[in-house]
């Protein structure tokens, strides 16, 4: 006799039908890791399993992380659970917006919330969600203080006055949680939405496109002849959100020719080595439009095997087959894919990049890139900060720790470098344990001292400071290293601006 097959109750069949509907819905077409985890953590849900969830085992079984994957240093899990948050929000307030079961995933954490409409509105209790990713190891834990004062006003009023003083603090708390849910409109459009003018091609031209983590398409460049194709799928890359850019290109000798309308570019060539080669072992030499011959060192340069690494070039102009060629010369040479930016002028335009996997727009129309090229340091996203300025966007995204950037730029040039800082831990404005003297680090560039003895709190206005730096020297491989070194506590970064001194 079999075994009877398990009772689904109709609650659990209405859910299994709402997620279906969701993953028909073609909002994945193009991000497929986000259905993959969508899918991982409904089964666990539905499997009774889902408190057992651990980026562990969501990064190996549903992103196809190694089993060596390891969650201090790749923050893959939480950049994914991120997005698809904002994917089903932006749903939901659209095509879904009717449904009877809306599918929630809560900051913080990876368990399913399917919101049962007819039960909503016939509740009124609010809760607070608190997002651990955004909580700091070694920082103090601190005490619910709303707690902590409804229990000293319950002890020393009457019970009257006390229910209306729970009364008062759960509509106060409604209506902050409505006002932090504003949409995101408000201060620009979404990151995934932002028209960004860089057009980004892989050189592995059987990859027909992929997505980034910031919502940026990558094609596949079919105008490259010569040379052999590689790809190393197993490796993880370092430094980088996307490291699928990374792990298949171009190798030998080959030339590739990008379509460009006539004006003035800025080039990006990307490489990330995967022969585990050594220093001085293999040369990459090309030309950008027959000109000068460049011969670079990309383990050198990057620091390492299996590290994000560019190198860019200014004042590029379409040859007049209406291309821009690289020619790669050395039998060693290889490159995984290439981003070529219009720009206003042939001069250096300036750099700007947040910390995190976003693209954002400012106040004053200019782009800032996602997050490239770091070492070390974790991340963390604080959605509500600053909500009060028109630049919070910048923000947002956080990397402390014990970390550097190596970013590309012109060789041994000098430029301005500002430093955005926002203190989202520490200080009583924050809800957080201590005030100044907290966190202290120090920031050092082309081996010079930027910021000695740093401490946000003492220097940020109305939450935030802008820290600028003249004169700051590029190395002659064409790289601006800036190392970020705890004092007291850990240092962090929100955003950084370099612009050429021309």
């Amino acid at each position: 006799m079999s075994p009877a097959s398990p009772v689904i109750s109709a609650r659990e069949e209405e859910e299994r039908q709402e997620l279906e509907a969701v993953l028909r819905s073609g909002i994945f077409t193009k991000a497929p890791n986000l259905k993959h985890f969508l899918d991982f953590v409904a089964n666990r849900y539905f499997a009774g399993e889902a408190e057992q969830l651990k980026e562990y085992s969501i990064a190996v079984h549903a992103l196809n992380r190694p089993e060596t994957f390891d969650p201090q240093s790749d923050t893959v899990v939480r950049v994914t659970a991120h997005t698809l948050r904002k994917k089903l929000q932006r749903y939901y307030a659209n095509e879904g917006r009717d449904h009877p079961i809306q599918i929630q995933l809560p900051p913080g954490k990876y368990v399913l919330h399917f919101v049962h409409k007819s039960e909503e509105a016939s509740s009124s209790e609010v809760k607070e969600t608190v997002d651990v990713d955004s909580i700091e190891p070694n920082a103090h834990n601190v005490p619910d203080r709303l707690s902590y004062a409804g229990r000293k006003l319950w002890n020393g009023a009457s019970l009257l006055w006390g229910a209306l003083l729970v009364i008062i603090m759960v509509v106060a708390i409604a209506a902050y949680l409505r006002s932090s849910r504003k949409p995101i409109a408000a201060a620009g459009p979404a990151p995934t939405l932002l028209p960004n003018p860089a057009k980004r091609f892989l050189l592995d031209d059987e990859i027909p496109s992929y997505t980034d983590a910031a919502g940026q398409v990558w094609n596949a460049l079919h105008g490259c002849t010569g040379g052999t194709l590689f790809s190393h799928p197993e490796h993880e890359i370092n430094g980088t959100d996307d490291p699928q850019v990374y792990r298949s290109g171009r190798e030998g000798r080959f030339t590739c020719k990008i379509p460009a309308a006539p004006g003035s570019y800025q080039v990006r060539v990307l490489f990330a080595d995967t022969e585990n080669d050594k220093e001085a072992a293999r040369q990459v030499v090309f030309t950008i439009n027959s000109g000068p011959v460049q011969a670079i060192d990309v383990v050198d340069d990057a620091g390492g095997n299996d590290t994000a690494f560019a190198k860019v070039y200014s004042g590029i102009h379409p040859m007049s087959d209406g291309s821009i060629h690289l020619d790669f010369l050395s039998e060693g040479a290889f490159a995984n894919a290439v981003e070529i930016t219009p720009t206003v002028s042939d001069m250096e335009p300036t750099f700007r990049m947040v910390a995190g996997p976003a693209v954002v727009r400012d106040v004053d129309g200019n782009i800032w890139n996602p997050e490239s090229f770091f070492v070390g340091g974790r991340r963390t996203f604080h959605p509500d900060v600053l909500s009060n300025r028109a630049d919070s966007r910048l923000y947002q995204w956080e990397r402390y720790g014990h970390f550097h950037y190596s970013l590309p730029v012109s060789p041994g040039k000098p430029y301005t470098v500002r430093l955005y800082f926002s203190e989202g831990w520490f200080g009583q404005n924050n809800g957080g344990p201590g005030g100044v003297g907290s966190r202290i680090f120090d920031v050092y560039g082309d081996g010079t001292t930027l910021l000695k003895n740093y401490d946000i709190l003492k220097q940020q206005k109305n939450g935030a400071v802008v820290e600028t730096i003249h004169h700051v020297m590029s190395s002659s491989h064409g790289m601006l290293d800036l190392y970020f070194t705890p004092v007291e506590n850990y240092a962090l970064i929100n955003a950084i601006e370099i612009e050429p001194e021309n």
